[in-house]
């Protein structure tokens, strides 16, 4: 009669083998993997937006640096001068000349299209 207290072992349960308990692992990493993958994506993805907002940024204060410098330009009579003279506006008394850049002159024909008949 087995007692409260006996000496005989009881079976702890299955075993599983080494490979299946391999398999299980790693279908359980494959599982993390895939699940942290959605946001690992979507933190890559913020960084390249974040670094092209960044060149963007970089961009749009050199553009700003430069449209200052030209706005102090504009403040002194000297540079507001220039402008006023860029868009092309002259003072009383002064002639504009216009420049016309001459044609570039035409090869001579051949000596086949000079003797070739020509149709009326």
């Amino acid at each position: 009669m087995p007692g409260l207290f006996s000496t005989r072992t009881r079976p702890r349960g299955r075993r599983i083998s080494l490979p299946a308990f391999y398999l299980l692992l790693s279908a359980v990493f494959l599982v993390a993997i895939i699940k942290l993958s959605g946001p690992l994506t979507v933190i890559r993805r913020q960084h390249e937006e974040l670094a092209r907002l960044r060149v963007d940024k970089a961009h749009l204060l050199a553009e700003k640096a430069r449209l200052q410098g030209y706005q102090h330009d504009l403040a002194t009579d000297r540079g507001l001068e220039r402008a006023i003279r860029r868009d092309g506006y002259i003072r009383a008394g002064e002639r504009r000349l216009v420049f016309i850049p001459a044609k570039p002159e035409t090869p001579p024909a051949s000596r086949e299209d000079r003797e070739a008949p020509r149709t009326p």
